[in-house]
């Protein structure tokens, strides 16, 4: 076969016109584009400790890596929210962040959502077993030592016996009734949830809208006070509530929606999560063996995080090089903040990305043991895991319809809208996108990078071109455009 009855062959056997309906790739709906593959949890973010154990553990089940280090991230905020504290600026020192985290992770059932949270938060029931242990023990000396202090003379008794406080590190009741309680004696602690959607629907009741805002106080700090008609409660200074959960994709969209619907999400309650997307991986023919010795490791470091929260909180500041690239970090933020052309929802979540920055980097500089000054390697895993966070969040609220976040969502919607009005070209290329301007595509690179991945979404179909590469759109979406 001669050059060009094979280019004749292979430009036959490619065009889209040779395939059946049946052999068309069903397109992603514009609404659940996601864009490029989610990006791999960054490495050497996590001490040994606990990678060590959560890599093989995340194997072993064939979950994303992505979802137990996450949770186990949260879960360490909680042991350390209320004791520490971030201040990002020294030049602004009324801005102090805490190093409370909100994780939730999206995924269907089936997912070994169980089997992930039990198995990383074992530390901590461990620790409030204990505790609770550790207090019953201590009341009954307390009652034999008040009931002799009671029988002694009013003159000869001294101090009364100091009841003992009962410590706390989890809890699962999300009333304000409840926290506010538990808050009065332990300052910060990680809220557990195998299922979020309760809590997030709480949230949006009418007659639970001073939860709304005592949950807003624990996220960010502030001051409580609660009066009662019986007793008057003691003022809560800056509680600080952790959370860690799992939530399945539909009921956390319909959330989303009826938030965006009423404009309850103005204040931000959602976007402090970062949110993870859940799933599972292939599984493995040989799955690695997770060993006693690592999973050990990993209960020691998390119950060694936790310690009474009787004095101030340390405040944690940046070493001189980290200030320096904190500066750089908030400089791009702003900038970005100020484009006209963000969706709302999504500035409101772009919002929150200093903030969020500071509150990793706290963390993670205790989780390194850095004693005090936050690294300048603590602060660029913190603005890797925020980044990495974003793409998460831009396929999770994209798919609730907060918004069209990428270039690839806004070029999909002009092809469809050119395609409706009958001027799309039979055939793209990347020179065609950069031409048109579609949501700044600016070089033919870019513009392949956005096609191909469109190819991918089942959008775009290949067609063969000697010289350039060349797609033309799925006719399923030509069927629906004309529809």
């Amino acid at each position: 076969m001669d050059k060009k009855s094979l280019t004749d062959e292979l430009n036959r056997l490619r065009s889209p016109e040779n395939l059946s309906p049946d052999d068309l790739p069903e397109p992603t709906p514009l609404e659940e584009l996601t864009g490029e593959e989610l990006p791999p949890f960054p490495g050497g973010v996590l001490p040994e400790a606990l990678e060590g154990f959560l890599k093989p553990f995340s194997e072993r089940l064939a979950v994303p890596y992505d979802v137990p280090a996450m949770t186990a991230l949260g879960l360490a905020s909680g042991l350390l929210a209320g004791r520490y504290k971030v201040r990002p600026d020294p030049l602004n020192p009324p801005w102090e962040e805490g190093t409370n985290l909100w994780v939730a992770v999206i995924a269907p059932t089936g997912t070994k959502k169980s089997a992930v949270l039990n198995t990383l938060a074992r530390p901590l029931y461990e620790l409030e077993q204990a505790f609770h242990e550790d207090f019953e023990a201590k009341r009954r000396v307390w009652e034999l030592e008040r009931e002799a202090w009671k029988a002694k003379k009013p003159e000869e008794r001294g101090p009364e016996p100091e009841e003992p406080k009962p410590w706390r590190v989890v809890v699962e009741d999300a009333t304000k009734e409840a926290l506010v309680r538990v808050l009065q004696v332990n300052r910060g602690l990680v809220a557990v949830f195998d299922e979020l959607k309760g809590l997030f629907a709480s949230w949006q009741r009418v007659d639970r809208a001073a939860d709304r805002a005592f949950w807003l106080k624990a996220y960010s700090g502030g001051y409580h006070r609660e009066d009662r008609m019986s007793r008057e409660t003691s003022p809560l200074r800056e509680p600080a509530l952790a959370v860690v959960g799992f939530v399945q994709p539909g009921p956390f969209r319909q959330i989303v929606l009826k938030a965006l619907e009423e404009g309850e999400e103005a204040d931000g309650l959602l976007q402090r999560f970062i949110l993870v997307q859940g799933g599972l991986t292939a599984w493995p023919e040989k799955r690695p063996e997770v060993g006693s010795q690592a999973y050990h490791a990993y209960q020691a470091f998390m119950k060694g995080l936790w310690r009474e929260p009787q004095a101030p909180p340390v405040v944690l500041t940046f070493d001189p090089e980290a200030q320096k690239l904190w500066y750089e970090w908030e400089d791009e933020v702003e900038r970005e903040l100020r484009n006209e052309d963000l969706p709302e929802a999504w500035r409101g979540y772009l919002g929150k990305r200093l903030g969020l920055t500071a509150r990793l980097a706290g963390v993670l500089s205790v989780l390194w043991k850095e004693g005090g000054l936050i690294s300048e390697d603590s602060l660029l895993r913190a603005i890797s895991l925020v980044e990495w966070a974003e793409a998460h969040a831009k396929r999770v609220w994209r798919r609730a319809r907060v918004g069209d976040v990428s270039k690839l969502v806004r070029v999909a919607a002009k092809l469809l809208e050119r395609a409706r009005r009958g001027t799309l070209p039979k055939e793209l290329n990347p020179r065609w996108v950069v031409r048109q301007g579609f949501a700044g595509v600016e070089t033919s690179k870019e513009a392949y990078k956005v096609l191909r991945a469109l190819e991918r979404e089942g959008w775009l179909l290949p067609v063969y071109h000697p010289r350039t590469p060349t797609w033309t759109l799925n006719p399923r979406l030509l069927t629906q455009a004309q529809a």
